[in-house]
């Protein structure tokens, strides 16, 4: 069971990373999407799918990374 996790959560890993990739940065910066006053999250059409596909395979990163470590005990 534990190495079908390990298994699993190196699929998840790479998937994290291939998904980070995939978006387009924000080339103005931490401070100037502060001061605009809008959302760090949101997005619209293809960018706000990435978002949303990042933080649901970041999500099943966490999971994982709980339970195999709890497994392994």
């Amino acid at each position: 069971m534990l190495t079908l996790f390990i298994a699993l959560f190196a699929f998840v890993c790479v998937a994290l990373i291939f998904f980070v990739l995939l978006q387009v940065p924000k080339q103005a910066g931490l401070s100037a999407s502060m001061a605009s006053g809008g959302s760090l999250l949101g997005g619209r059409g293809v960018e706000g799918g990435l978002i949303r596909i990042t933080s649901v395979v970041g999500g099943f990163f966490m999971l994982l990374a709980l339970l195999i470590s709890i497994l392994s005990r």
